[in-house]
């Protein structure tokens, strides 16, 4: 039986990822490379353009083994990996650096948003998903603390019997800047890499930004940086459940964040969904370069 993700739960409920559309033509001269698959369990995309086939094929294999590589640190869909043993035993020793580098910067979200977000979530989506009661779901909200989550270079520690960590709310950010440093050390200088979260590398290949489509909202022009996207509530039904109280807020305005690093916006636009305007400009504030997106931004 595959383990249940926050992903995989929302998929179950049948809540989608927040949808961006990269459009406007491109002249027909231009090659175009495209790979599409799965990562983290989410649908993932990366474009190459004006890029010769060998060298944008080439590329992308160099990403995609990246990926599995890091997937095989992140994901909880495959129980050996590094953050499945340390959910599964609570203690994972010699962890990954990349794990810690993730769960370090959680950590910093976490104390900066005052628990708004908290990698330590995981038993409260779990509860979610098999509609425990109001008890179990209680029960499972006082194994939420990410103070009990014990962060080192040579070991990772869940404090309390029955604690779990998901890092889906910033591990696919992660993801996507390190597909897109792979694949810039190519000397290829014009990227999109869409893995839920977007990463943009310059402008596209004919010079103009690429045209990002908001949920709910018209497309803007990105051209260099990260976008992520997040809405609390969908249809009545949870996207993101705030950690502090085990419910989800009453808005349903999606919150989009820019930042230099996708990690950073993925991880902000969680954290932001449940988080008030005072805290958030505090939270945005510890970031440098990152902000909410607002429809008539000058900077785009």
């Amino acid at each position: 039986m595959r383990p249940l993700t926050r992903r995989r739960i929302l998929r179950l409920l049948g809540l989608g990822s927040a949808a961006y559309v990269v459009g406007g033509p491109l002249p027909a001269s231009l090659p175009t490379t495209r790979w599409q698959g799965i990562a983290l369990g989410a649908p993932a995309r990366i474009d190459l353009l004006g890029v010769e086939p060998e060298r944008a094929h080439a590329a992308i294999a160099a990403a995609l083994d990246e990926l599995a590589r890091l997937e095989a640190v992140f994901s909880l869909f495959d129980p050996t990996s590094a953050l499945s043993r340390l959910d599964r035993e609570g203690r994972l020793d010699d962890p990954p650096p990349e794990l810690v580098e993730v769960l370090g910067l959680a950590c910093r979200l976490a104390a900066l948003s005052d628990g708004a977000f908290d990698p330590t979530i995981q038993p409260l989506w779990l509860a979610a998903a098999r509609d425990a009661t109001r008890q179990e779901r209680a029960a499972a909200r006082r194994l939420v603390d990410w103070r009990k989550l014990e962060v080192a270079p040579d070991a990772v520690v869940l404090l309390r019997p029955g604690m779990a960590v998901t890092l889906d709310g910033i591990a696919q950010g992660y993801l996507t800047d390190r597909l897109a440093e792979r694949i810039r050390a190519w000397g290829i200088e014009r990227v999109l890499v869409d893995l839920g979260e977007l990463k943009a590398l310059g402008p596209r290949p004919d010079g103009r930004p690429w045209r990002i489509g908001r949920e709910g909202g018209a497309p803007f022009p990105l051209v260099e940086g990260a976008v992520a996207t997040s809405r609390a509530v969908v249809g009545g039904r949870p996207r993101i459940l705030d950690p502090r109280t085990g419910e989800s807020p009453a808005s349903t305005e999606p919150v989009t964040v820019l930042a230099p690093e996708a990690v950073v916006a993925d991880g902000l636009s969680t954290a932001l969904a449940v988080t008030d305007p005072a805290g958030a400009a505090r939270l945005l504030a510890a970031f440098a370069g990152a902000r909410l997106f607002a429809p008539r931004d000058p900077a785009l």
